[in-house]
């Protein structure tokens, strides 16, 4: 169902922008009709394209770079550049809506449509009027360009650059065995034509920099095919860490035709995968207790699950939730967990936007957590950007993110500078 409504939502994008193109090159250049046949032309290529993509789905894992450059990269950033015009011009209808609704109001009167006449005949009114459309007119090509051109930027600059984010919380109850205990956290990596193993190994490297207690790899690891996982697997066997990695399963990585080849292909790599499960790092007498559970769809199902995974037995010590969405933070404080760590959304991946910590994406129609901090209750959760891409290989105004978190006990003496809250760090070598 939520492929049907995207595959709408393009689609009518699409045409939405293709009624516009088409009426634009019709009545600016009457005599060119070739105009507005290359405009059906180029709508009809890469829409067509589309559905033949999204209904033949190729099961390769990698192509060559001449055919990425050249076939596929121009595919997505038209796709890419014509949604936010799209979104733009949808926005701007929604907006002229009440207005509309008050001239059609207004024309039912014989009145009010005469003085409307009376007012279009005017000479003012028409130099107005012709001044509107050539503000217009020019502002959609400026939008344009400038869509096209942020495409191409998200596309090539930005989803090739890493953020490094840091953030460090006080958890109650942690032991001062564990102060100073650091987490290396990765989301969403979606290995992929768009994400090769090369590009893998500059996070690796960049996580093994962290020189982590543990890395989490909180799901995704693939993007929708079973065999993506190998070069992951390649990449990620080389994680350097003092206690271990550990992740739990993706939406994505059920979408794969074969989820426990992905799951055992992730777990022979070194990465250990904690299946609605527990497990309990020591340090002395002192515990701190990981617990992950694999995707669900609803709240209940998250619930029951975090209650399971837990066990029967009271545990000791703080607990950390591992959990790729991260819309059950409301389950993750009913339950008790101290610090709760999710992906999922990309951080937006598309960002129109941003106010303050408030960023307007259109993943925010879909969940209130989008990246960064969240608090409920007594639980504190982080949301990572993730470092890979869907649908389209675009990031804008929403790099790619790796984080290290600290843990600090409240019994320990000791004394901390505070964290950069965020450092950007050099693109990777091609």
């Amino acid at each position: 169902m939520f492929r049907l409504i995207i595959l709408a939502l393009v689609l009518g994008l699409q045409w939405l922008l293709f009624s516009r193109a088409y009426r634009w090159a019709r009545t600016s250049f009457p005599s060119r009709r070739w105009i507005a046949g290359a405009t059906i032309g180029v709508f009809a290529i890469f829409n067509l394209a589309f559905l033949a993509v999204l209904f033949v789905r190729p099961r390769a894992v990698d192509f060559p770079a001449w055919f990425r450059n050249t076939g596929m990269y121009p595919f997505y950033l038209w796709f890419a550049a014509t949604f936010l015009l799209g979104v733009f011009v949808l926005a701007v209808g929604i907006v002229k809506l009440p207005f509309l609704a008050a001239l059609w109001a207004a024309g039912r009167s014989r009145r009010a449509r005469t003085a409307l006449e009376h007012l279009r005949e005017r000479e003012d009114f028409q130099r107005f009027n012709a001044g509107r459309r050539l503000f217009l007119r020019r502002g959609m090509q400026g939008l344009t360009v400038a869509a096209f051109a942020g495409s191409a930027y998200g596309m090539f600059v930005e989803r090739e650059v890493h953020d490094l984010t840091e953030a460090e919380y006080e958890i109650e109850g942690l032991d001062p065995a564990f102060d100073g205990f650091v987490i290396g956290l990765v989301t969403d990596v979606h290995s992929s034509i768009f994400m090769s193993r090369k590009d893998m190994d500059g996070y690796v490297a960049a996580l093994n920099l962290m020189k982590p207690d543990i890395v989490v790899v909180g799901g995704d690891f693939v993007n929708s095919l079973t065999d993506e996982v190998y070069p992951f697997a390649e990449s990620f066997s080389n994680l350097k860490t003092r206690e271990g990695s550990f992740g739990v399963m993706g939406n994505h990585d059920f979408y794969a035709s074969e989820p426990e080849r992905v799951a055992r292909e992730v777990n022979d790599c070194g990465v250990r995968l904690l299946r609605d499960e527990r497990t309990t790092l020591k340090r002395g007498s002192a515990e701190l207790h990981l617990v992950g559970i694999d995707d669900v769809g609803s709240p209940a199902r998250a619930r029951d699950r975090m209650v399971h995974a837990m066990g029967s037995s009271p545990l000791r010590g703080p607990k950390i939730l591992l959990c790729h969405r991260p819309y059950f933070l409301p389950q993750a404080a009913e339950t008790r967990f101290d610090l709760m760590l999710s992906g999922h959304t990309h951080g937006g991946q598309l960002v129109l936007a941003s106010l303050g910590k408030t960023v307007i994406t259109p993943a925010a129609l879909f969940s209130p957590y989008v990246s960064g901090e969240y608090r409920e209750g007594n639980t504190v959760m982080y949301v990572s950007r993730g470092i890979g891409t869907v649908a389209i290989p675009v990031r804008l105004n929403c790099p790619p993110e790796i984080t290290r978190i600290v843990l600090r006990s409240p019994r320990s003496r000791r004394t901390s500078t505070p964290a950069d809250p965020a450092r950007r760090d050099p693109p990777r070598p091609s």
